[in-house]
């Protein structure tokens, strides 16, 4: 629900705190929304308690001060009661308010949490079948753009799709903006032109594919970034691209059909098993 929210705009989108909330899966939530159960019921527990031990003395001080003791206390020790009786009423509506700001928000989060991973597993996921039925795109999800891109300064999750045709395919990075935008890593360079640069990187369209682990994940192990380098306009550029819908295996998944797209180009051989090639020739 959160990406549904945000991924239209471009600054909502960047935010830190909802980077941190879909970098996490499915499992950190998870834990989150549990933690902060517990948390909960053991902080209502003591203050359940705290109000108990109030309540009981406020009963004790109010039968002292208004009972028939009062007329042998005297004025002063009855005025400081009353004091008292009113510092413990504070108390008890304090413990009432915060217990009652803190139950809403709790409740909050943990229906955010559900309705959140429904969102993302119907509309999300609804959203990619979409895209992947489309003629010429081979593969899509929704990742998290680290950086590299010349054109796109601000780390952002993004739709990644494999896309183009069978002689020109490109890995593009779509922002599901009002107007949509997409930016596109060639995995060939059909030019052919060289430069003292290219000499330096080696020639036009050189592509390397490779994955690293970082991370950000407090409740387990590593989890995968996929890097992608390649040269354009003379110059070498690496994009990194992590936290995929589906976790690390479609990490992988991504860096075979990243490779098997370039090997089909360069080759014109289909690659093994259940594959999808790119047209031919791109539509007018």
């Amino acid at each position: 629900m959160l990406w549904s929210l945000t991924k239209w705009n471009q600054k909502l989108s960047s935010n830190r705190l909802v980077r941190w909330w879909l970098r996490m899966t499915v499992l950190d939530r998870f834990i989150m929304v549990i933690t902060v159960n517990i948390v909960y019921v053991i902080a209502s527990f003591f203050a359940f308690s705290f109000w108990l031990v109030n309540f009981l003395a406020h009963m004790l001080v109010e039968g002292a001060v208004s009972g028939p003791l009062s007329n042998y206390l005297g004025e002063e020790v009855v005025s400081g009661g009353s004091f008292i009786l009113g510092f413990m009423n504070f108390n008890s509506a304090i413990i009432i308010f915060f217990e009652v700001i803190f139950s809403i928000a709790v409740w909050a989060f943990t229906i955010f949490f559900v309705i959140d991973i429904i969102w993302d597993f119907i509309v999300t996921r609804n959203d990619l079948r979409n895209l992947t039925a489309k003629n010429n795109i081979i593969l899509a999800t929704r990742g998290e753009y680290v950086g590299g891109y010349p054109q796109l300064p601000h780390s952002r999750f993004v739709y990644l799709i494999i896309s183009g045709t069978q002689k020109n395919p490109y890995l593009g990075i779509m922002l599901p903006s009002l107007q949509k935008k997409e930016f596109q890593v060639p995995l060939l360079d059909v030019t052919g032109a060289k430069s003292g640069i290219d000499d330096k990187f080696g020639k036009p369209g050189i592509f390397n594919i490779s994955s690293t682990g970082i991370t950000p994940s407090i409740w387990k192990g590593y989890r995968s970034i996929l890097n992608v380098e390649y040269t354009s306009a003379g110059r070498k550029y690496q994009v990194e691209l992590g936290s995929f819908l589906r976790g690390n295996d479609e990490v992988q998944q991504w860096k075979n059909f990243l490779t098997c797209t370039q090997s089909e180009a360069d080759t014109g051989k289909v690659p093994y098993g259940q594959w999808k090639s790119l047209p031919k020739k791109k539509k007018k």
